[in-house]
């Protein structure tokens, strides 16, 4: 009677934990980003670091801001993959696209190739709240690796209002990646 007892017990935990269904969210360029990327390498060579994210957003379940000193954790609401690669991903990609003379190279990577200058990149918010509005909150630096010494850099403070749902927070974040994209490009061709 036992062993049946479990068996079923077990059957049904099986079932149960089978039955929850994530979503999973990716953010992303926006194809308004004009340029064209070749795939050779160029001269030119800019690193972006592994983007640093502030703790409560290093997991892989998408966080909501409640206010100020409230969060949610959507445990069925999660990043496919890693978020702050994911970032570091998008800001790759804008920038290929952003300064076309240069050659960006995400961090760590396998190619023979040393960079002169790497973008290092800060975050310590970057979450939506119930009303929509998404807050990008950080800083950023071009560090020039042979001089040892910081080029330029900024804190940010974007913050942008979209829809209420995750998939309208999750655009809304795109397009404050994009935002900072423009301005590290804008200060990158100012700079070198």
């Amino acid at each position: 009677m036992k062993k049946k007892y479990f068996a079923i017990l077990f059957t049904a935990l099986v079932f149960t934990g089978c039955s929850s269904k994530s979503n999973f969210y990716q953010l992303h360029t926006n194809d308004h980003v004009s340029g064209n990327r070749a795939d050779r390498i160029k001269q030119n060579v800019i690193g972006i670091a592994e983007v640093e994210v502030a703790g409560y957003l290093d997991q892989p379940q998408i966080v909501t801001r409640l206010n100020e000193g409230r969060v949610n954790v959507h445990e069925e609401e999660r990043w496919a993959g890693s978020f702050p690669k994911n970032i570091q991903t998008v800001l790759t990609q804008n920038l290929s696209k952003l300064l076309p003379s240069y050659t960006l190279l995400a961090s760590p990577w396998e190619e023979p190739v040393s960079d002169r200058y790497r973008i290092y990149v800060s975050i310590d918010r970057f979450d939506g709240d119930q009303n929509g509005t998404v807050v990008l909150d950080g800083r950023w630096s071009l560090v020039d690796k042979e001089e040892n010494r910081m080029i330029t850099g900024e804190k940010i403070r974007y913050i942008d209002r979209g829809g209420i749902t995750l998939d309208d927070m999750v655009a809304t974040q795109s397009r404050l990646l994009d935002r900072l994209s423009r301005s590290i490009a804008k200060k990158v061709r100012s700079r070198l």
